[in-house]
């Protein structure tokens, strides 16, 4: 019989380890020896644990202790902050346009548009296959869930099974999978390949039938993209003098479209193939709209990562929902499924929630009772004069309208607020919070997780919406009508996560604020969907509103 693994002995250097996380290894090490004796026991671990637990070092003594891990992070704002914690121990790998290329140190040349991705360019030791090479040899491999899922898939990179395979923010693994694999034709690489946008078609078969002709016609293009990158090179220049100087915005144009012909064309030839899997068809009505034919489902895809990629798996989390739920969406049989959870360590008072309905916000009334809305977080900015905070806006549209409003008729709360007008925007936004030193408000519907503000960073909250997904979305539409319970699901995880933010260690406070009343209807329906350590801190936030009732949940 196989020894039980002492975990803690693994526990990264300079941390003393909680009760919460010591009780997680505990079991897990149980779990673990049980599978290494019995080829028939589970082998994968889901481990839900709330915010502020230290769920990234419990992923780490695990990875520590197999010596040969892939550790996936759901964004890359994650993966910064395990190298920021762990960077000795693990070997981290993004995409080539997160590195430059050495070879044009003045020109900020990506290694995708670097000297040995250009014709004839010699095959060289860049930052980025530096990168990648010693992840591939090192014992703890951490990347990001969709670069991992692209060099698997459409790469075909030979990835050796490993000892280990850790998703973090596993919630997140079936829209991460879903992206992967999704076709997308945006307007101006429409326009080059095919002439012009593509047609409306009513099904994704209708378009099946369309990209086998176009299949030839893409092919065409990427051979003669690949020729006008041959003959880049002035006549009578040397190849070697013609590398030694950075490539021409022309050249770097026509390198960035044989990538993205490449990547379309393995993604077509898999939409084509694919013809037993059910497809959405996404193309809004707007101008200039972006053509995405995207897979109902991915579980024979996560199956396959997941049996794949590594002898024992952890899927971690705050929340990760129902079992049954969760094998059914990752292709996985439930019985060879373990799971492992904690309660939040944190009294109730460092991580309140107050609930201000100003009525139930939905796609038909949010126009109507946005002045209220908006009113309400006036008043809570007011409440929290000199403390930071986060404000959960339901969209990007809404975030702006929220901010105008704000701008017009509360000027002086409203120099507080930093917009995060885009995912993109959200590092330099996150880092304009941190270093301000007025008590600064972060306003954005994409900050409900992936990110760390602790202590004064973050005080209070504001969740003005239900975080229910956009039903004007045809995927999100598709998958709701296939199983109604995706969707409830979906939106607890989303209001988990946002309640997160608020407290992130033993040390910390923070106030959540709810203003939607469709909570209280939520909560009657989905409340057996939420997690126990989130009831605990609802239940006298609807107590302290009902005083008079015997509200339960």
């Amino acid at each position: 019989m196989t020894d039980r693994v002492d975990l803690l002995a693994y526990f990264p250097a300079g941390s003393t380890p909680r009760p919460e996380q010591a009780r997680l290894l505990a079991e897990l090490a149980d779990g673990i020896a049980e599978a290494l004796d019995d080829p028939t026991a589970p082998r994968v671990f889901l481990v839900e644990a709330p915010p502020g637990v230290g769920k990234s070092h419990v992923a780490m003594a695990l990875a520590r202790w197999s010596g040969d891990a892939y550790l996936l992070t759901s964004q890359k704002l994650l993966q910064d902050q395990y190298e920021r914690e762990f960077g000795a121990d693990l070997q981290l790998v993004k995409g080539r346009d997160n590195y430059l290329c050495e070879r044009y140190p003045d020109a900020r040349v990506p290694t995708s548009r670097g000297m040995c991705r250009r014709p004839r360019g010699p095959v060289c030791q860049c930052p980025y296959a530096r990168a990648k090479t010693a992840a591939l040899a090192g014992p703890i491999f951490c990347t990001n869930t969709a670069y991992f899922a692209t060099l698997r898939h459409w790469r075909a990179e030979q990835l050796r099974r490993r000892r280990l395979l850790v998703v973090d923010e596993a919630h997140n693994l079936e829209a991460q999978l879903v992206n992967v694999f999704t076709v997308a034709f945006p307007p101006e690489q429409a326009k080059a390949w095919f002439g012009g946008p593509l047609p409306r078609l009513e099904t994704a078969e209708d378009y099946r039938s369309l990209m086998r002709d176009h299949l030839e016609r893409m092919e065409g293009q990427l051979e003669r993209v690949t020729r006008a990158l041959e003959i880049t090179r002035p006549a009578g220049v040397p190849p070697e003098t013609f590398l030694s100087m950075p490539p021409s915005r022309a050249e770097q144009e026509l390198m960035a479209e044989r990538e993205s012909l490449e990547t379309a064309l393995a993604r077509v030839h898999f939409f084509v193939d694919a013809e037993d899997r059910e497809w959405i068809v996404r193309y809004p009505a707007e101008p200039g709209a972006t053509l995405e034919l995207v897979p109902l489902t991915v579980a024979s895809m996560a199956s396959e990562l997941l049996s794949e990629a590594a002898d024992l798996v952890v899927l971690s989390s705050a929340y990760l929902g129902h079992r049954t739920a969760l094998a059914e969406r990752f292709g996985l049989d439930e019985a060879r499924l373990r799971s492992f959870s904690s309660d939040s360590p944190f009294p109730l008072e460092q991580r309140r929630i107050e609930y201000r309905p100003v009525g139930a916000l939905s796609k038909t009334t949010l126009a109507r009772l946005e002045p209220v809305l908006f009113a309400e977080v006036a008043a809570i900015l007011a409440e929290h004069p000199r403390e930071k905070g986060l404000i959960h806006a339901p969209s990007y549209a809404a975030g702006r309208r929220l901010v105008a409003h704000l701008a017009a008729r509360e000027p002086m709360l409203s120099r507080r607020l930093i917009w995060v007008e885009s995912t993109e925007a959200k590092a330099r936004a996150l880092e304009l919070h941190r270093v301000s030193p007025m008590p600064t408000v972060l306003v954005s519907p994409s900050l409900r997780e992936g990110v760390d503000l602790p202590d004064d960073f973050l005080r209070f909250q504001v969740v003005t919406k239900l975080p229910y997904p956009d039903l004007g979305d045809p995927w999100t539409a598709a998958r709701q009508a296939r199983d109604p319970r995706w969707y409830a699901l979906e939106t607890a995880k989303a209001m988990v996560q946002a309640y997160g933010r608020s407290c992130r260690h033993a040390d910390d406070h923070g106030v959540t604020y709810i203003l939607d009343g469709q909570f209280e209807r939520f909560l009657a329906h989905y409340r057996v969907l939420l997690p126990a350590w989130f009831l605990d801190a609802v239940r006298p936030a609807m107590r302290a509103r009902h005083p008079d009732t015997s509200f339960e949940c």
